[in-house]
């Protein structure tokens, strides 16, 4: 499987790592830059490619794990009401960028409604088709006409850092594995991505707002490896793995 590396770091809600990718810089085994996908509302160029660092190959278990809270109801499908917490922030965070990372117009029209500020939300409702098309572009498929079928596109939050601003404030970084492939018998490609957001306690939920796009971000590193515990990772803790 090749392993490509890239940072998202644009004006973003915390539900949209890629659902409207607006500055992708990266690339994938061949060196070249991602082109940026479209975005309704801002641009960024593309960004010297990240790197990672050697790994010596060995599985390095993870320092510190979280096992984040689910939502106590569900909205189109999706978790929602999560505690007051930082973790409950975080917890909508991973959910809604885990849900962003979809080829379904649909799909991705629900985790605005489930996840956005009300203030941002129905024009990034009205952008759920370019998101879609974002992600099929990023997923090496056409834009238009139907999905080819084995096509896949998968979003696996494997890490997660979360920083409290205030009681109703919640800065939070995702790193997560993204596979796709853009065909049956396509070799799928995992790109490790990390998404920034700021969850915001509105009407006994949390939800998600604009980041600053010009904020510094971690490069990508996998879970397994030293580099995940030097960056002081958390690894998410689901089920019966991490």
């Amino acid at each position: 499987m090749r392993r490509a590396v890239i940072t998202l770091g644009t004006l973003v809600l915390v539900l949209a790592a890629a659902l409207v990718v607006i500055g992708v810089r990266g690339g994938g085994s061949d060196g070249k830059a991602a082109a940026p996908a479209p975005q309704p509302t801002a641009t960024a160029g593309a960004q010297p490619t990240a790197t990672l660092p050697p790994d010596d190959g060995g599985y390095v278990a993870p320092e510190q794990t979280v096992t984040l809270p689910t939502g106590a109801a569900k909205a189109g499908g999706l978790p929602v009401k999560f505690p007051r917490t930082p973790e409950g922030a975080a917890a909508m965070a991973v959910s809604s960028v885990r849900n962003a990372w979809a080829l379904d117009p649909a799909r991705i029209r629900a985790g605005i409604l489930a996840y956005a500020s009300t203030r941002y939300r129905d024009e990034m409702a009205s952008a759920a088709d370019m998101g879609a098309q974002g992600n099929r572009e990023f997923a090496g498929i056409a834009t238009t006409g139907p999905v080819p079928t084995g096509a896949t596109l998968n979003a696996w939050p494997v890490g997660v850092k979360y920083t409290a601003v205030d009681s109703s404030t919640v800065d939070v970084l995702v790193l997560l594995r993204v596979t796709h492939a853009p065909k049956v018998g396509a070799e799928p490609t995992t790109t490790l991505i990390v998404s920034p957001g700021r969850a915001v306690w509105e009407n006994g939920d949390w939800k998600g707002v604009p980041t600053d796009p010009n904020q510094p971000l971690p490069d990508p590193v996998d879970v397994g490896t030293p580099f995940f515990n030097e960056d002081r990772w958390m690894a998410i803790q689901e089920g019966d793995r991490l």
